[in-house]
């Protein structure tokens, strides 16, 4: 089904739409990050951040495509034990959509593992698990 999808997306060209045009923008781009959701649904965190690299850059995915491709980067960096880049991520997401963040579980369930591996939180680490309602 995802060689389908890349070559329809192909077919069609670059995502179209506004940022905030959810479920009606497709493309290369929507398409690679939905092949990286794929690999961490499949648990192939290495693989994920393979494909992640093939995102073809400067195309503009919808926002809650872009953010959700985000968790999944930071869901493989956390598979593979990279903890400051999976917190990072999600740092990064917190600051440019924060209210979206708080609404997704999987933003509280990927923080709660992070912090779980961590001896003592940062500043940073405490706000966005208010920020997220995750109780410490």
């Amino acid at each position: 089904m995802m060689r389908l999808a890349e070559a329809a997306a192909a077919a069609v060209g670059p995502d179209q739409g506004g940022y905030q045009m959810y479920w009606t923008t497709f493309g290369p781009a929507t398409v690679a990050m939905k092949k990286v959701e794929n690999a961490v649904i499949d648990g192939r965190p290495d693989v994920a951040l393979r494909l992640a690299r093939r995102v073809p850059p400067g195309l503009r995915p919808t926002s809650d495509n872009r953010n959700r491709h985000l968790l999944d980067l930071s869901a493989a960096h956390l598979e593979l034990r990279h903890y400051d880049e999976a917190f990072s991520i999600l740092h990064g997401i917190s600051q440019d959509a924060g209210p979206w963040l708080a609404e997704q579980r999987m933003a509280r369930d990927l923080l709660g593992r992070i912090i779980d591996h961590r001896r003592t939180l940062t500043a940073e680490m405490r706000q966005l698990a208010d920020a997220v309602r995750l109780d410490l």
